[in-house]
């Protein structure tokens, strides 16, 4: 049994609500990222307690995403939304009062990261199993596009509030406003849905995949290998935002504040790569033929990447700004391959996983690449990157064959 609109005005009322809530939830994720600098410049904490806290919240948050897929799948999406978001605005509220204790902030940012596990898995829960059908393609594109919003709204947010003790405060206000907005606004929106009966079909195939077990399901369509390479992805799309402006400091003659500028442009350049997912010429090839074409069309410009320091700023700048387009835009196929397991119930879980992966891929970027960064320097970091894309290309090369089979079986 679920529960779906089939009113298209309501659908996107409840598409709003969730892109305009995740978007404030992901700008309060990032506050403590703004919030390090000023730590560490106050004397509160060293370097090294500040990246201790940032490192064991995506530890923990990431294997507590696939917690968060079974649990959308099996509970109520829109509850665990607003337990994670209540939960969050309380954990910003506690680091707001104990900001001058190392340990108070180490414990309550790593609660932060289980508490939650629910959120993002629940939104695309909702995504593709509760809007009117016809949007739900659509909605999973624009969705995808939160992360840049939350991140845009994050900077601007950081130009106006001068005590980062106040990051945490306002995103407190900012959660806690949440909850009661998006109660009373879902519950609304609810009692214009559908229940809809699943009914097997009768072919002897489908219902023996439908019976199968969760986990032989993901294995024959080749998911597992789709699950590492989007540990790859993670690290190229999101977590290089976070080394380009000490890389460019370090490689060129570059002030932080002109690095830091140009890594704005990274993060506002992220949308056109989901706006290039949507473009309907990739609509003919499958989901990983796709992923294979953006990850091919990325490796050139990695490559040029690995000659940081030794060519010119800006076409090191031209070819970030390329992989971050195109590794935006995979994510919109990574996305539709969680889309097809909605079909048996598990599109949470899916999403779970790899949400799982790519924090995976940040914890990678930020404290793995940055310790080789330091003991041998950015060429072999770049090198490490070109060697990672490459690999990832030949495991999708073994994965187009395998979805398709999958695909056939449905």
């Amino acid at each position: 049994m679920k529960k779906f609109l089939t009113d298209r005005r309501k659908s996107l009322y409840l598409f709003l609500l969730l892109f305009i809530s995740y978007s404030l939830i992901y700008m309060t994720k990032n506050c403590y990222s703004a919030a390090m600098a000023s730590i560490v410049a106050n004397g509160i904490m060293t370097k090294s307690q500040t990246g201790l806290i940032a490192a064991l919240f995506y530890l923990i948050y990431a294997p507590f995403q696939i917690v968060g897929g079974i649990a959308a799948d099996k509970y109520s999406p829109a509850k665990l939304i607003l337990y994670g978001t209540f939960g969050a605005g309380l954990c910003n509220a506690l680091v707001y009062v104990f900001s001058e204790s190392y340990v108070a902030m180490l414990i309550i940012w790593s609660l932060n990261a289980v508490i939650q596990f629910g959120i993002w898995p629940s939104i695309f829960k909702i995504v593709v199993s509760q809007l009117a059908p016809e949007h739900r393609t659509r909605g999973i594109f624009f969705i995808l596009l939160t992360p840049s919003a939350g991140l845009a709204l994050s900077y601007a947010s950081a130009v106006f509030i001068t005590n980062w003790r106040f990051n945490f405060l306002l995103s407190a206000i900012i959660l806690f406003a949440i909850v009661p907005i998006f109660f009373f606004i879902y519950r609304n929106i609810e009692k214009s849905m559908t229940v809809e009966n699943y009914a097997l079909k009768k072919e002897a195939k489908t219902e023996k995949l439908r019976g199968a077990s969760l986990v032989r399901k993901i294995i024959i369509s080749g998911i597992p290998i789709l699950l590492i390479i989007y540990v790859v992805q993670g690290l190229l799309s999101i977590g290089i935002k976070s080394l380009v402006p000490v890389m460019l400091m370090e490689s060129y003659d570059l002030t932080p504040s002109l690095a830091n500028g140009l890594n704005v442009i990274l993060v506002l350049t992220g949308p056109l790569g989901t706006l290039l997912g949507a473009l309907p010429l990739f609509k003919k090839f499958s989901y990983p033929t796709t992923i294979t074409i953006l990850f091919g069309l990325s490796l050139p410009a990695v490559f040029i990447i690995t000659y940081i320091g030794n060519i010119s700023a800006a076409a090191v700048i031209v070819a970030l700004i390329a992989v971050t387009v195109f590794m935006a835009a995979t994510s919109v196929y990574f996305s539709q391959t969680s889309r097809v397991f909605e079909k048996f119930g598990f599109g949470g879980t899916l999403s779970g996983l790899y949400n799982c992966m790519s924090a995976i891929g940040l914890v990678l970027s930020n404290y793995v690449f940055t310790s080789v960064a330091e003991d041998f320097g950015w060429g072999v970091t770049t090198n490490t990157w070109l060697i990672l894309l490459s690999v990832a290309l030949v495991l999708l090369c073994i994965t187009i064959p395998i979805w398709k089979r999958f695909i056939k079986s449905l």
